[in-house]
């Protein structure tokens, strides 16, 4: 996720304003290759930086956040599983934190992220953040008692669409198709279907009803698909994910 962020911001800010630091050595040379600078030192890092986004797995948190107690700046966490309280337990309950949670469409502009602070922020700051965050896509502010929900939601939510994707281009292959193109032409369905969905309806079953025909085709592939119980599966598998998303604080 920290890739996919320095992707997005050094298309929006400018990758003359972003400074990366990793333990990983080949990281670097990442980083040359994007053209970004690379601090060696987490301190040197937050000493020349306003705003740092701590893009770390959850038990590599602790090692990291102690490092930046006299941090000045506006922490963001993009971490699941490590709510504010557990980040203030750290470094100092009068530190400026943020809670981000993304998904890895930020990578094109495009994430879904829910976003919720510490309450230590003034209200420029406030905007300031959410303007560098909405530049690589829709911003919700939330509650955090929903960041496991959401990360579940939205945060997994590209994994289930791409398997939803590819599951579709098989049968596509099924039907005669080559691979690539009923891939293609799944992708341009559910892109299409979404921006349908977003522009015209708030429900999806207003557009279901004006696609379903009575006794036609679609409403005998999804006659097979309720049999099967298509929506509990799903919902089912956003239930497994967020409890998954409960235990990695544990």
């Amino acid at each position: 996720m920290g890739q996919a962020f320095a992707l997005c911001f050094s298309r929006k800010v400018g990758k003359e304003n972003i400074t990366v630091t990793d333990i990983v050595p080949e990281k670097r040379n990442l980083a040359v290759e994007m053209g970004i600078a690379f601090a060696s030192d987490i301190k040197f890092l937050a000493d020349t930086s306003e705003l740092v986004i701590i893009a770390v797995k959850p038990k590599d948190a602790k090692s990291v956040l102690e490092k930046l107690k006299d941090y000045k700046g506006i922490l963001v966490s993009i971490m699941a599983g490590a709510k504010i309280e557990d980040i203030e337990g750290i470094v100092g309950k009068d530190k400026k934190i943020v809670r981000v949670m993304p998904n890895i469409a930020v990578a094109v502009g495009s994430g879904v992220m829910a976003i919720t602070d510490n309450g230590k922020l003034t209200e420029g700051e406030r905007e300031k953040v959410e303007e560098i965050f909405l530049s690589c896509g829709s911003l919700y502010r939330i509650d955090e008692n929903l960041f496991d929900p959401f990360t579940a939601l939205a945060g997994s939510g590209p994994a289930y669409i791409l398997a939803f994707l590819d599951g579709l281009a098989l049968a596509g292959v099924h039907q005669g198709f080559q691979y690539n193109q009923a891939l293609k032409i799944a992708i341009d369905t559910v892109i299409g279907s979404a921006k349908l969905l977003k522009e015209f309806s708030q429900n999806p079953n207003e557009i279901i009803t004006k696609v379903t025909s009575p006794a036609g085709t679609t409403i005998e592939g999804l006659k097979f698909l309720e049999a099967k119980g298509f929506k509990g599966i799903v919902m089912e598998c956003i239930e497994k994910t967020a409890e998954k998303a409960k235990k990695l604080k544990k």
